[in-house]
């Protein structure tokens, strides 16, 4: 994070500590919002992409079918 990011993050909280409480409850409910944009955003842009759709719906079926490592045996591995 640079300093002008840091700075700019303390005057946020510095004047969100300045609101009612009404207004804080609309500052996270739209901190809400804008987070489930940034998920909608990502999840149509996985989803647009065609081979990684695919890798995800192969993994699931080796999943289904029993085609995995546990964790533990992977670990012993590393």
């Amino acid at each position: 994070m640079n300093a002008q990011t840091i700075s700019t993050q303390k005057t946020a909280l510095e004047d969100y500590e300045k609101l009612s409480k009404k207004r804080k409850k609309e500052v996270a409910d739209y901190i809400a919002y804008l987070k489930a944009l940034e998920e909608l955003e990502a999840t149509k842009e996985i989803i647009s992409d065609k081979n990684f759709l695919e890798s995800i719906m192969r993994g699931d079926e080796d999943f289904k079918e029993g085609r995995f490592k546990k964790w533990s045996e992977v670990r012993e591995d590393v």
